[in-house]
């Protein structure tokens, strides 16, 4: 991608945001800038330079409205992406597209699904203060999980010994169904509706990033929010955002050594 395509991916994303926004305030839906767009929010107004994605937080109680709104509510030029919308698209987290564009990334490849530029929303779940229970929550959704991510995710886009592990993992869950799959996540995450507000602690079961358990924050970080300066709009940021980026990345206002100053996303396409 070159510079010139990045800012305008940008550019697509804050359009994407704030229409996202405009719905979280009009329904009274809490949210809160995530992972590495939280990071260009308090260290650069705005995007890390090098990014080329935004996310968000959502407790799942919002997230759960927010897919029954968002289809209804967002204009015609964008498009609510999750498994009830979008058949073949079966990620545990939701995508909010810009029709008329193509951002298709290698590992999504394979499958008729809207691959338009996009912002993620991940869902933020509730764990139980019991140390027990909350480990068996984890690991009976990341069992799933697994298996559903690989018998969903292209293969072909997987290299060297990712690869192999994903051969693995096909022939394991070879007489598991997807759908099957998708269902007990799903019934697991919202099994944790009935916890929120009341444990210490929550977690993004659907981190790409980490193991799951490194995105784990305390439940306050879902309670107080303020808007946030990020380019040329404003949006919601944590009032807990220094302990959070902590746990996630340690000194976050340090800057990565210049060879790690890239863009995450492999594209196979890229329409603008």
């Amino acid at each position: 991608m070159t510079d010139k395509e990045r800012k305008k991916v940008q550019e697509y994303e804050i359009t994407i945001l704030e229409q996202f926004d405009k719905v979280c305030k009009q329904y009274n839906l809490n949210y809160t800038v995530a992972a590495g767009t939280m990071i260009g929010a308090v260290r650069h107004k705005g995007f890390i330079p090098w990014d080329d994605d935004i996310d968000v937080y959502m407790l799942r109680k919002d997230f759960n409205k927010l897919r029954e709104i968002a289809p209804k509510e967002l204009p015609g030029n964008m498009f609510y992406q999750s498994h009830h919308t979008d058949s073949e698209y079966y990620y545990l987290f939701d995508k909010i597209r810009l029709n008329g564009t193509i951002f298709k990334e290698t590992f999504l490849s394979n499958h008729n699904i809207n691959h338009g530029v996009f912002i993620d929303v991940f869902p933020i779940d509730a764990i139980s203060d019991n140390v027990f229970k909350s480990n068996w929550q984890y690991l009976r959704y990341r069992f799933y999980r697994l298996g559903l991510m690989a018998k969903y995710v292209n293969l072909d886009a997987r290299k060297g010994k990712k690869k192999k592990i994903v051969q693995i993992l096909q022939k394991l869950y070879a007489f598991a169904d997807i759908n099957n799959l998708y269902a007990k996540c799903e019934k697991i995450a919202n099994e944790s509706i009935k916890l929120e507000g009341s444990t210490k602690f929550v977690r993004n079961l659907n981190s790409l990033g980490s193991d799951g358990k490194k995105e784990t924050y305390s439940t306050n970080s879902f309670e107080n929010f303020h808007p946030t300066k990020f380019e040329n709009s404003s949006f919601a940021i944590s009032d807990n955002f220094d302990e959070m980026l902590k746990k996630l990345y340690g000194d976050y206002m340090q800057l990565p050594p210049v060879e790690d100053r890239k863009t995450r996303h492999d594209l196979e396409k890229l329409k603008l």
